[in-house]
């Protein structure tokens, strides 16, 4: 085992500062008498804010002041540049999707204006099946002439299988309507 004095040398060779830390002694030091001053102080603030006289009760704020400190905290800047983002994000996506409908319902009447009635007529005809009853109706509806459907080419086989198509629709409800 090394002595006491060579292991101090070596100390002092390899890190000064740990000698150092070694000759100011352990631990902390405490002033005399501390943890009894410490108590009589503890004891004190706490005697005296048990003789504090108790407030008054405050009456319940309006629910116009509340409500104005929550708009003062959505008002702090980081809370309003982000909902001025999300307002802004929101109108721009409002404005480009009513711009692409004007684009599109402004395609397809262009579209159906260069059709004549013949067509259209044709076109409905051939795929009668293929609408429900209150697009017909309002098409007839919006018509300056009558709808010229032509239920005389329809074969019995098809007019067969639409009554079948009808029948296999019917619920119990509808049923006991007719009926």
């Amino acid at each position: 085992m090394k002595r006491p004095d060579e292991l101090r040398k070596e100390l002092e060779d390899l890190s000064p500062r740990l000698l150092k830390l070694k000759e100011q002694g352990e631990g902390f030091n405490i002033p005399a008498n501390y943890f009894q001053r410490l108590q009589k102080e503890v004891l004190e603030k706490v005697q005296a804010t048990e003789n504090v006289p108790a407030s008054t009760p405050v009456p319940p704020s309006s629910w116009l002041d509340q409500l104005k400190e929550q708009m003062q905290f959505l008002l702090q800047p980081r809370w309003a540049l982000s909902l001025a983002s999300v307002a802004l994000l929101i109108t721009l996506g409002i404005t480009w999707l009513y711009q692409q409908n004007q684009v599109t319902t402004g395609r397809v009447g262009t579209e159906l204006a260069k059709l004549d009635q013949q067509t259209l007529d044709a076109y409905i005809q051939d795929n009668l099946h293929e609408f429900d009853t209150e697009t017909l109706m309002e098409f007839a509806s919006n018509q300056d002439h009558p709808l010229q459907l032509n239920f005389d080419e329809l074969q019995p086989e098809e007019i067969d299988q639409y009554f079948d198509e009808l029948i296999q629709d019917l619920d119990d409800e509808t049923i006991k309507e007719f009926l």
